[in-house]
Formats: structure tokens, sequence, C-alpha cells
């Protein structure tokens, strides 16, 4: 089994946050001031105005029909920049023009970004995150880890007895994110525990004792051999037929901090059993989760997966319905 040794501790000093101004990425906004002032990190601020490659603008400003949505986004923007400096964190803020996920990986590249921040707007597990297809092709491109925000998760928070749980199937691409997690353990002060979920039942027989107790063991090695943990983890296997629930129950009942998980730079973006179980994970997680992808493999294909624009008038509603209006 690979282990993570010979690699430096991962640190976040620079933060990236891509907002829409919804419900979601308000909570996405809350959880960055938090970690930008626990880390300590510095904080831009991405909206991405995707309505400037709609129609051809005219010779000055935007295009005719969407001064208001620009201007509306600017305030809103602005509210944003001036909480984060109201709260003592460095921030820049920037409105860009373009395909939602070009534009946030182009901007995170450029910036030499630590870590992604995102929200997700999905009301179940099965659905699509709150850029549609932009966050899933962002999740599974960008060159940093990623941390999403649930509708049903908890910003970060300052408590230092929430636990930051890693859990791990012990494929490779999962492995090498405990040093993530122990880096946030290290900044927050928080404990770290490893999880992993056998898909087995309590009458097993004898091997439902030997085995968890030989994936605990391996579970302890991993986390010791990431050379980033201050205090010694808490290490946990449970038996569950469904990967993400059993996460997701773990984090509840031990009011977890935050979810850590490694994963896969693929099309099927596939780490934990079947193509949405780490979707799922994602989107109802009672606590942000941060993922890190493995590098991508030089024959990838840039692939966005943006859906096109139908008409005007249908971006323009969807952007009304989304945004959040900031007073």
């Amino acid at each position: 089994m690979q282990t993570p040794t010979n690699f430096p501790t991962p640190s976040f000093k620079t933060v990236l946050l891509a907002t829409d101004f919804s419900e979601a990425s308000e909570t996405a906004f809350e959880t960055a001031i938090d970690l930008c002032k626990t880390l300590p990190a510095s904080l831009s601020i991405l909206h991405v105005f995707e309505y400037n490659e709609t129609v051809p603008p005219p010779q000055t400003g935007q295009p005719v029909g969407f001064e208001a949505l620009y201007q509306e986004a600017e305030r809103s923007l602005n509210h944003l920049l001036q909480t984060a400096r109201h709260s003592g964190v460095p921030s820049n803020a920037e409105i860009a023009g373009g395909l939602a996920v070009a534009t946030i990986l182009e901007t995170a590249a450029k910036q030499k970004t630590d870590l992604l921040i995102l929200g997700t707007n999905a009301a179940r597990g099965l659905e699509r995150l709150v850029f549609g297809s932009t966050a899933e092709a962002v999740l599974r491109k960008a060159s940093c880890p990623v941390i999403t925000v649930g509708p049903r998760g908890r910003k970060s928070g300052n408590d230092a007895s929430r636990p930051v749980i890693f859990a791990t199937d012990f494929h490779p691409t999962t492995i090498h994110a405990v040093r993530y997690a122990a880096s946030v353990c290290s900044a927050t002060q928080s404990p770290l525990h490893c999880l992993t979920v056998l898909p087995m039942t309590t009458d097993a027989g004898a091997q439902s004792q030997i085995v968890p107790q030989v994936m605990t063991e391996a579970l302890r090695h991993v986390a010791v051999s990431s050379g980033a943990v201050i205090f010694p983890p808490v290490c946990r296997t449970i038996c569950g037929a469904d990967f993400p629930d059993t996460v997701i129950q773990y984090a509840k009942k031990e009011c977890a901090r935050m979810i850590v998980l490694g994963v896969q730079h693929a099309p099927a973006f596939v780490s934990h059993g079947p193509r949405d179980a780490t979707y799922r994970l994602i989107v109802e997680a009672p606590c942000p989760v941060l993922t890190i992808a493995t590098p991508p493999k030089q024959s990838e294909a840039a692939d966005n997966h943006e859906p096109e624009p139908s008409s005007h008038q249908n971006l323009q509603a969807a952007w009304l319905k989304r945004r959040t209006r900031v007073a």
C-alpha cells in the first residue's frame, strides 16, 4: 500500500471564492471568511458574468439589456468585499466575463490559488451542483484542493473540538489527501478522525472482528505516515452498505468541522464506489467537504461540459432566480 511519505506539508495562504450570490454561495462565503481568519490566508472573490458572451456588445458598456444585471452583480460583489475586509481578511474581488468553468480555473491558475471554495445548491444528492455542470468540471480539473459547501452544510466555525474527518477506501488516489486533512487540523487545532467504510454486516462471523481491526491499523499507518499530524488520530472502521450515507451519519454524530476526500481526476470523477457517491456526499454533508484530486493525465481532453444557453431570456431568468439580493 502506498503512503504519502516524503511530501511537503500543504499550506493554504491564498483562497479563491467563486460566487454567484446564491444562498449556497453565501454559506460558502462565511466558510471562506472563517478559514481565512484561522489559517490565516488572503481571499479573492470571483464572480463570472457569463452574459458577456451571449450577444455582441455595443461599442461601450455591457450587452443591451444586461446593464442592470451587471450593476447588481457589482453591488453584490462589493458588499462581499467590504464584509471580508471588515472581518480583517485581506481581500480583493473581480467580475470576469466568459464561461464559468474556464474562467474559474484560469483565475485559480493565474493567482496560484492554494484553495478554491464553491457553494452547492442541490437539494438532493443526485441533483446538479449550484453551477450546473460547472462545479463538476471544476472539481475534476482544478489544480488545487476544492471546498464545496452543500445546502445542508454549516460553516466551519472555530470550535476546536469538532474533528476533521479523512474518509478513504485506500485507493491510491485517496490516500494522499490525509496530508491536507492533517494540515487543516494543524491550523485549526482540531482532532483528526480517519474513517473507512466496509460493506459488511455485523453477522459476518469472526471476519467481522478481524477485518475492521486490520483496516483500522492500516488507517493509523496512513495517518502517521503523513508526517503532519499533531495529535494521535482517531481511526475508525465502520461497516455500512452505503459509503456516502455512512460517512455523513458519522460526520453528524461527531459534529464534524470538515470532511476530506481524495478523488480521481477523471471524466467519471469516481473514487468511492458508484459515480454519484462523491456528489451525494458533497451535497448532503452537514459540513464543508474538501476534495483533493490527483494530477490530471496529459491525455485528458479539456472538456468544460458547459451547457449552451437557449436564449438571452432564459439566461437572465436563471440568474435572477438564483441570485440573492444584498441590501
